[in-house]
């Protein structure tokens, strides 16, 4: 006797869908509340990455500042200080003391030195002009920009008393004040000429 077999279909079941699922199903766009939180979350986002994007130029451009003014200074008061120390002697022909903001003398090979500020354009000049001319009338050269401020200050061999006698200065101190936008720094030395 044959057999047959019957062949067994697998049965699918299937889930009746609620009608919100079939309405989901059918359509493939957002909703306005999607929309909406996706452009609140994004605002978010680049309202953040703004402010830090901001924060990071202001370093950049601060640290700019800092860097230009402050090496351009720097160069500026070490050639200073260099020449301060080849004053030829301690005498009214060779240093002028008489002011505080500038100052003029005669260097080991008999050239006049005057260092200035420049008050109209906040630069630090040099000119060759010695003790018996005044400054910036002879060659006067820009050194260095943004000096706010520039004082000489002369001491007596204690390091202590100021004088205002040539024969008896022992040490020279300069004060230069450097200002650009917001960043201002201070550079100041006292040197000892070799000759005194």
């Amino acid at each position: 006797m044959k057999r047959h077999s019957a062949r067994m279909r697998p049965v699918r079941l299937r889930a009746r869908l609620s009608p919100v699922d079939a309405r989901r199903r059918q359509q493939h766009g957002w909703t306005l509340i999607e929309v909406l939180t996706v452009l609140i979350i994004l605002a978010v986002v680049a309202a953040v990455g703004a402010r830090l994007m901001s924060g990071m130029f202001q370093s950049y451009f601060a640290a700019r500042d800092i860097t230009s003014s402050d090496a351009q200074a720097r160069v500026a008061f070490e050639r200073m200080t260099r020449e301060l120390r080849q004053i030829r002697s301690a005498t009214a022909t060779d240093l002028d003391v008489a002011s505080a903001a500038q100052v003029r003398f005669i260097d080991m090979d008999g050239n006049g030195v005057c260092f200035y500020r420049d008050a109209a354009t906040n630069r630090l000049m040099r000119s060759a002009d010695g003790p018996a001319t005044a400054c910036g009338t002879t060659s006067a050269q820009p050194v260095a920009d943004f000096v706010s401020g520039l004082t000489f200050f002369y001491y007596l061999n204690d390091g202590i008393t100021t004088t205002a006698t040539v024969a008896s200065v022992y040490y020279v101190t300069v004060r230069v004040n450097v200002q650009d936008n917001d960043v201002s720094d201070t550079l100041r030395a006292t040197i000892h000429p070799r000759n005194f």
